[in-house]
C-alpha cells in the first residue's frame, strides 16, 4: 500500500530486502496448482485399481443398457438443477439491491458461471471472473458481485447440508461404517445447522447482513432441489434394479459432489468418480456403475459446458451488434476478444483428443474396413504420427497464448495432419470433425497471432509442466486400462499386426512423450537469458511521455526507473525492482493501443529472470487487457478528478473555496506561475523550502509513484508558487501537464512552517482556475488510499481487509481525512487497481510496491 500523492513522507533510506532464493519462490507461488494436480492423480490412480477388474468390453455393454428415455431424463435432472442454481442467484441479485427488470439475463449468467465453475474450477477460466465480466457489462459493482457469490455460495452449502441431513435420517447409503445411530446423529446435526442459518437473521445481524426467515428458507428449498435434481441424474442412468433406493443413491453422489467442489480440480475429475465407486463397491457391479458415472459427467458437466460456451459467444456478438451491417468484421472482432484464452485451451483439447485415441483400440466394425482399404504401414504410421501431432499441439498451446505466429502455423499443419491420419488410423470421423471445428476456429485468425518471440527457447512455467505431465498421464493410463487384458511381452514393442492395439499403445506413448522431453531439454539446456539493463534513449521517453493522455507519465523523468518500449516505440512500461516483483507504475506510456505485444515481453522477461510482475496503480482501462492475460485484480483506492470545464468559484456549493481564497489574499500572499527559466534560477529557493519541509516533518524522499526533489527532475517544469507580503516565497508545487491538454496535475507540494493556514489548498484552487483558462480538461488531486473500497461481510476477502483499514487505521494513517478534504472539491472518484497473477502473489507485491515508493521497508515502517 501506497501513501497518496501530496502525502507527508518519512523515514530514512534503506536498503531493500533480498529476495527469497529462486528455487523456493517458484514452488510457493505454484503450491495451489501441485496441490490440486497432487489430488486428481491420487483420484485417478485410484479410479484405475478400481476400475481395472473389468474390461472394456464389459464397459461397452454397460454404456449399452442406457437408453435414449434414460438420456432425456437425465438430462431434464440437469436442467433441474441448473434451473434451481439459477433461482438462487436471482434471489441473491434482488437481495443485494441489483435490479431484476431482466431476470432471464440473471439465469443466464448464473448459467453460465456455474458450467465454467464446474468445468474449469479456480483457473482464469473459472466462473468468477465469467461473472465479473458480465457485471462490469451492466454496470453492477464488483461489491455487489461479491456479496452475490458469497450469498450463493452460503445458500449452495447450506442446501447442501439440509438434503444431506434429511437424507441421513430416512434413507442412509449403505456403508459398512455408517451405523443407523451415526446416520441420524450426523443427519439431525446437518439439518439442525442448515435451519439455524435460516432462521439466524437476530444472530447474525450484528456480524453480516441476513436475509429474511422467509427469504432464507425459501432460498433453502431451492438448493435443496439443485442438490436433489444432480443427484437424480444419476440414478436414472443406472437402469435395473438397484440394492439401494434412489434417495440413498442421492445422498452418495450430494456427497461425492462436495468432495469434488472442496478439492478444487478442474471439474472434480476423478474425485467424484473415486467416491461414488469406492461408497458403492460391491452394490453395484463395476462396468455398470463406471457406464453411469461417463455418462453421468457427460450430461451434467460436458454438455452445460458447451452449452454455455455457444451462449457466451453469442453473448458478445450481441453486445457488439451494431458492428454486424458490417459483415464478418464483427465476428473477427469478438474472437480478438477471447482468442488469446480460448485458443490455448482448444489446442489442449484437441492435443488431448488426439493423444487418446492413439491409446484406444480401433472399433471392431472398422477394422476390417481399414484391412481392406488401407496397407498396415499406412495404418501403423498414421496411428504413430497422430499421437505426435497431438503432442506438438499440447506443447503449442502455450505458444497460442503468448500470440505467436509461428505457433499459429505449426498448429494449423499439426491439426490439418491430425485430421488427416485419424481417418488412416480407424476411420474416426467423430474425432476428424472436431479438429475440424478447431481448425475453422483457428484459420480466419492469423492476424492476431502477431508475434515473432521465441517459440521454444522460452521456458514453461511449472504449472505449464504439471498440465502437460497431467494430460499425458491420463492419456496413458488409459491406454493400460483398454490393454488391461494383454500380457506385456518385449516382442509387443515391434510386433505389427492390425489386431495389436497395446503394440500401437506403447509406440505412440513413447512418441509423445520423447516430444515433450525433446521441448523440455531444448529449454533446460539452452544458455541463461542474461539480464536486460535498460539503456532506453532519453529522448524516446520524453517522446512517449510528450503522447500521453494520463499526468502520471510524467514520472518517468525521475531516476528511479527503468524502461520497456515497444517495437515501434509507440508505447512504453517504466517500472522498478523491489525484492522478488517487477513494478509497472500506472498505465503504458504513449499509445496503450500499441501495448499489447510490448504487455507479453514485459511478463516473459520478468517471469524468465525470476521477478514475479505486478501492475501498480493501472486504471479501469487496462482491465480487460490485464485479465485476458491471467492477472487478478484488486482496488487500491480512488483518484480524484476535478472536471475544469465546469469548475467554478460561483454558487452555493463552492462558498467554501470562495472563503478560503479570500483568507489567501486578505493575508497579503499572492500566487504566481513560474515557467522553466524561473524555476532554474530560483532552484536553490525551491530547495531550501523542500529541504525545511522534510526536516520539519521528519520525513525521507519518497520516489517510484511520488516525486522527489532532483535537480534535473524539477527543472523540468513549470512550478506555481506562494509568495508572502514580503515577496519571499513561502511554498511551491511542479505541474504534471499532458500536452494535449486533458489532464493538469501536481506532485511536490512543500512550503515554509511560516505558510498561512490553508495555503496549500489555495495553490489547489489557483491552478485549477489557471488550468481551467489554459484549456485543460481535468485536474488529478492524487489517490486516496483504500478509499471506495467497501468493508461489507459479504464482499471479497481482499476488499473486507482494506475497507476494515480504512474504517478503523486512522492511528497510523490519515485514510478518511485524506478523501474528505479532496472531496472539497466535488471531483470524480476514479479507481485504481493493483494486477497481480494470483492471489497468494498481493501480500508480497504490496509489500514490495511500499518498500521501494518508500525507499525500503525499514524507512516505511520503522518509525511511531
Amino acid at each position: 500500500m501506497e501513501p497518496p500523492t501530496h502525502a507527508i513522507e518519512d523515514g530514512p533510506a534503506a536498503e531493500p530486502p533480498r529476495a527469497l532464493p529462486q528455487a523456493w519462490r517458484a514452488w510457493v507461488a505454484r503450491l495451489g496448482a501441485i496441490l490440486w494436480v497432487g489430488v486428481g492423480g491420487w483420484a485417478l490412480y485410484g479410479l484405475h485399481r478400481e476400475w481395472s477388474s473389468f474390461s472394456l468390453a464389459d464397459l461397452n455393454g454397460a454404456l449399452a443398457r442406457i437408453g435414449p428415455e434414460h438420456l432425456l431424463l437425465a438430462l431434464g435432472f440437469t436442467l433441474l438443477s441448473y434451473f434451481a442454481n439459477a433461482g438462487i442467484s436471482l434471489i441473491a441479485h434482488g437481495w443485494s439491491g441489483g435490479s431484476l427488470r431482466q431476470p432471464w439475463r440473471e439465469v443466464a449468467v448464473s448459467f453460465i458461471s456455474s458450467a465454467f465453475t464446474m468445468n474449469a474450477g479456480g483457473s482464469v477460466l473459472g466462473g468468477g471472473s465469467i461473472r465479473l465480466r458480465f457485471a462490469a457489462a451492466h454496470g453492477v459493482s464488483m461489491a455487489n458481485v461479491g456479496r452475490i457469490t458469497l450469498f450463493s455460495g452460503i445458500a449452495g452449502w447450506a442446501g447442501h447440508a439440509f438434503v444431506c441431513g434429511v437424507l441421513l435420517i430416512f434413507a442412509p447409503p449403505p456403508l459398512d461404517w455408517l451405523t443407523p445411530t451415526l446416520a441420524n446423529g450426523i443427519g439431525g446435526s446437518l439439518v439442525a445447522i442448515s435451519l439455524a442459518m435460516v432462521f439466524g437473521k437476530r444472530l447474525g445481524s450484528r456480524l453480516w447482513p441476513w436475509p429474511s426467515p422467509p427469504l432464507a428458507l425459501l432460498t433453502l428449498l431451492i438448493a435443496a432441489i439443485d442438490w436433489v435434481a444432480a443427484g437424480l441424474a444419476m440414478y436414472v442412468l443406472l437402469p435395473g434394479h438397484l440394492p439401494l433406493g434412489a434417495w440413498s443413491l442421492v445422498a452418495v453422489v450430494a456427497f461425492a459432489q462436495a468432495l469434488a467442489a472442496l478439492s478444487h480440480v478442474p471439474g472434480g475429475i476423478g474425485v467424484l468418480e473415486i467416491t461414488v465407486t469406492k461408497a458403492l463397491h460391491g452394490a453395484v457391479a463395476g462396468p455398470v456403475l463406471a457406464g453411469a458415472l461417463i455418462t453421468y459427467r457427460l450430461v451434467y458437466y460436458l454438455i452445460p459446458f458447451s452449452v454455455a460456451i455457444v451462449m457466451l459467444g453469442l453473448r458478445e456478438l450481441r453486445l457488439r451488434r451494431e458492428l454486424v451491417i458490417k459483415g464478418t468484421a464483427i465476428v473477427r472482432r469478438s474472437w480478438g476478444a477471447i482468442a488469446p484464452r480460448m485458443v490455448a485451451w482448444l489446442a489442449l483439447g484437441g492435443g488431448f483428443l488426439l493423444l487418446l485415441s492413439a491409446n484406444t483400440p480401433i472399433e471392431e466394425a472398422r477394422r476390417g474396413w481399414l484391412e481392406t482399404l488401407l496397407p498396415l504401414p499406412f495404418i501403423e504410421s498414421s496411428h504413430f504420427i497422430s499421437s505426435l501431432a497431438g503432442a506438438l499441439l499440447i506443447v503449442l498451446a502455450r505458444g497460442l497464448q503468448r500470440r505467436i505466429q509461428a505457433a499459429w502455423w505449426l498448429a494449423m499443419l499439426a491439426i490439418g495432419g491430425g485430421i488427416l491420419f485419424s481417418l488412416m488410423k480407424g476411420f474416426d470421423w467423430e474425432e476428424a470433425v472436431i479438429l475440424t471445428i478447431i481448425f475453422i476456429c483457428l484459420m480466419p485468425w492469423r492476424s492476431y497471432f502477431y508475434r515473432h518471440a521465441a517459440l521454444w527457447t522460452y521456458r514453461f512455467t511449472a504449472g505449464w509442466w504439471l498440465k502437460l505431465a497431467a494430460l499425458m498421464g491420463a492419456a496413458i493410463w488409459l491406454g493400460f486400462f483398454t490393454s488391461q487384458n494383454v500380457g506385456y511381452q518385449h516382442e509387443l514393442w515391434w510386433q505389427f499386426t492390425l489386431e495389436g492395439d497395446a503394440s500401437r499403445f506403447m509406440r505412440a506413448s513413447v512418441g509423445a512423450c520423447c516430444v515433450f522431453a525433446i521441448v523440455g531439454l531444448a529449454q533446460a539446456l539452452r544458455p541463461a537469458r542474461a539480464r536486460e539493463v535498460s539503456h532506453t534513449d532519453p529522448l524516446t521517453v520524453a517522446d512517449l511521455v510528450r503522447r500521453s493522455s494520463h499526468s502520471e507519465a510524467a514520472l518517468a523523468f525521475l531516476e528511479d526507473k527503468s524502461f520497456t518500449i515497444s517495437e515501434g516505440k509507440r508505447a512504453g512500461l517504466m517500472h522498478a525492482d523491489h525484492g522478488r516483483s517487477r513494478i509497472v507504475m500506472g498505465d503504458p506510456l504513449g499509445d496503450s493501443d500499441a501495448a499489447d505485444d510490448l504487455l507479453w515481453k514485459f511478463i516473459e522477461q520478468a517471469q524468465a529472470e525470476g521477478m514475479r510482475p505486478v501492475f501498480y496503480q493501472v486504471s479501469i482501462a487496462e482491465l480487460p487487457r490485464l485479465v485476458d492475460m491471467g492477472f487478478s485484480l484488486y482496488k487500491l483506492g480512488e483518484v480524484a478528478h476535478v472536471d475544469l470545464t465546469s469548475f467554478s468559484l460561483e454558487g452555493s456549493a463552492a462558498r467554501r473555496l470562495r472563503q478560503t481564497r479570500k483568507r489567501f489574499h486578505g493575508s497579503g500572499c499572492t500566487f504566481a506561475l513560474w515557467n522553466r527559466e524561473m524555476v532554474v534560477s530560483h532552484l536553490e529557493v525551491l530547495r531550501r523550502i523542500s529541504d525545511e519541509w522534510l526536516a520539519e516533518h521528519r520525513a525521507g524522499e519518497k520516489g517510484f509513484s511520488l516525486g522527489r526533489f532532483e535537480d534535473d527532475y524539477v527543472r523540468r517544469f513549470e512550478c506555481g508558487v506562494v509568495m508572502d507580503a514580503a515577496g519571499e516565497v513561502v511554498a511551491f508545487t511542479n505541474l504534471l501537464a499532458t500536452e494535449n491538454k486533458a489532464q493538469l496535475s501536481v506532485d511536490l507540494m512543500r512550503h515554509l512552517s511560516s505558510a498561512p493556514s490553508g495555503v496549500m489548498e489555495n495553490l489547489f484552487i489557483e491552478l485549477m482556475l489557471w488550468g481551467r483558462e489554459q484549456g485543460y480538461r481535468e485536474f488529478n488531486l492524487g489517490m486516496a488510499p483504500l478509499s471506495g473500497v467497501s468493508g461489507n461481510a459479504l464482499g471479497p476477502l481482499w476488499n473486507r481487509i482494506a475497507g476494515s483499514i480504512f474504517e478503523r487505521g486512522e492511528t497510523f494513517y490519515n485514510f478518511q481525512g485524506l478523501r474528505g478534504y479532496k472531496s472539497k472539491f466535488d471531483p470524480e472518484w476514479i479507481p485504481r487497481y493493483i494486477a497481480v497473477q494470483s492471489a497468494w502473489s498481493l501480500p508480497s507485491a504490496l509489500l514490495d510496491a511500499t518498500g521501494l515508493i518508500g525507499g525500503g521497508l525499514k524507512n516505511t515502517f520503522g518509525k511511531a
